[in-house]
């Protein structure tokens, strides 16, 4: 097999923030981290980067414990890029645009009583749809990733919250009594075992929570300033490639123009 090339058989799926990509150094997946950073700079090969602190864990009112969050990286950090890495825009949008048929994603705090309050939404282009389907932990959040089959917006005067359902394939069905979930990464129905299984979740989306676009992009997008979430993946020797980023683009301020 080439080298840095992905089959069906050793991809190894990887979520950046809300994206999933695959990976595969020689013959053998690898383990891939995801890191939140600052781009400091970017030569076209090699990205600089001053990781963020992870966000805390959150918990609702009755919610399970959260999984446990990554060890926090110092900086700065140096990752390379492969010719077959994927750079992934992400904009800001709005609840009110999510619209049944589409292919989104939720970063959830889950309550003790099963429901489900979106910390993040994402909202991919069609490019992506697939991208990471199912539900699962990464990196200390809980994601799930699927198809939108119902939008309920808290009224018709007010588009900035409610709740949206997903529907979605997964790895296994856990549990027992009234309370099964398919959870875990969904793979290709031909390679799906006799434990793969499909889902529902309903998810509320409270005021204020971010709402991202997901599209694709290139790498004109990394510039200096950017917020990236970069996916990391050791090499032998100690150093770190990337399968994938997803870059927010850095907000400029326009100054206001002086009078003559």
């Amino acid at each position: 097999m080439p080298r840095n090339t992905c089959s069906k058989l050793t991809c190894a799926a990887v979520l950046i923030g809300a994206a999933a990509l695959c990976f595969a150094a020689g013959a053998q997946a690898q383990m891939v981290t995801r890191v939140k950073a600052r781009l400091a700079a970017f030569d076209a090969n090699t990205l600089t980067l001053d990781p963020l602190p992870p966000p805390a864990p959150a918990r609702g009112l009755f919610s399970t414990t959260p999984p446990p969050s990554p060890p926090a990286m110092t900086g700065p950090l140096t990752v390379s890029v492969l010719p077959d890495t994927k750079y992934v825009l992400s904009q800001k949008s709005a609840f009110g645009n999510l619209k049944v048929g589409d292919y989104a994603g939720a970063a959830v705090v889950e309550n003790r009583n099963g429901s489900l309050r979106a910390q993040d939404v994402y909202i991919y282009a069609e490019t992506l749809r697939g991208t990471g389907e199912g539900r699962f932990g990464d990196s200390g959040r809980l994601m799930v990733n699927g198809v939108v089959s119902q939008v309920t917006p808290a009224s018709e005067q007010d588009t900035t919250r409610g709740t949206f359902a997903l529907h979605y394939r997964g790895a296994t069905l856990t549990g027992s009594g009234k309370r099964a979930v398919c959870e875990g990464r969904a793979v290709p129905p031909q390679f799906a075992s006799a434990l793969a299984c499909s889902g529902d979740a309903v998810i509320e989306v409270p005021s204020g929570t971010p709402v991202s676009a997901l599209t694709m992009g290139d790498k004109s997008l990394l510039t200096p300033g950017a917020t990236v979430s970069v996916s990391l993946v050791s090499r032998g020797d100690g150093s770190q490639v990337t399968p994938g980023v997803i870059i927010e683009p850095p907000v400029t301020v326009e100054k206001p123009q002086s009078n003559p």
